[in-house]
């Protein structure tokens, strides 16, 4: 009888293990890529400057091998976001610009991104405690173009230091979605998950 009832138990581990992993498309992490001060993107004066922090994720695609094809959908203070325009996705492991998922393929996508908004404005006076704080050597003026950005540190220690900073973040709640079509199958999956800054 016990043997049976083990044997029960293992089975329905096994099976709850499978049924979970499969829900686990993707997972946000504190990132140890840099955060930076640099130019906005269509500056209107030297001042006009932006705090640039890696949003990054884990990915678990290359464990669903139907997989057609993946979106993402980034949604800022209640807005719809644009790629490109208003943020931009990398491979994490390489730093190159990812401008659609699409280009990949199973087994081959990527095990993590980041993603960095492009518009997240910072008074210069904030910039300047930020680089007198984290990299002291440079000054704001040292930002000539949208070419030049002035790393502070990970952001998993930004994070840390700065509470009052990432709680304004969290004020209005952002998030992400995956928009996951799996081949022979008619409708895409949609997950849509909070951002934890």
């Amino acid at each position: 009888m016990k043997k049976i009832t083990f044997l029960i138990s293992t089975l329905l581990f096994a099976l709850c293990f499978t049924n979970c992993k499969e829900k686990t498309y993707f997972k946000e992490i504190v990132s140890e890529k840099n955060v930076g001060i640099t130019l906005a993107e269509f500056p209107k004066n030297r001042e006009d400057l932006v705090v640039t922090i890696p949003l990054e994720f884990n990915l678990y695609l290359n464990n669903f091998p139907n997989i057609w094809f993946v979106n993402i959908y980034y949604e800022k203070d209640n807005r719809l976001c644009s790629d490109v325009d208003d943020y931009i996705i990398y491979n994490s492991k390489s730093d190159e610009i990812i401008f659609s998922l699409d280009r990949y393929q199973y087994p081959n996508y990527p095990n993590s991104i980041y993603l960095v908004e492009r518009k997240m404005r910072i008074s210069k006076e904030e910039a300047q405690k930020f680089i007198e704080r984290y990299n002291p050597k440079t000054a704001v003026e040292n930002i000539k173009s949208t070419n030049d950005t002035i790393p502070l540190v990970s952001y998993k220690k930004f994070r840390e230091d700065n509470p009052k900073f990432i709680e304004e973040l969290r004020r209005v709640p952002d998030s992400i979605t995956f928009v996951i079509q799996k081949k022979k199958e008619k409708d895409p999956i949609l997950i849509k998950e909070k951002i934890n800054w």
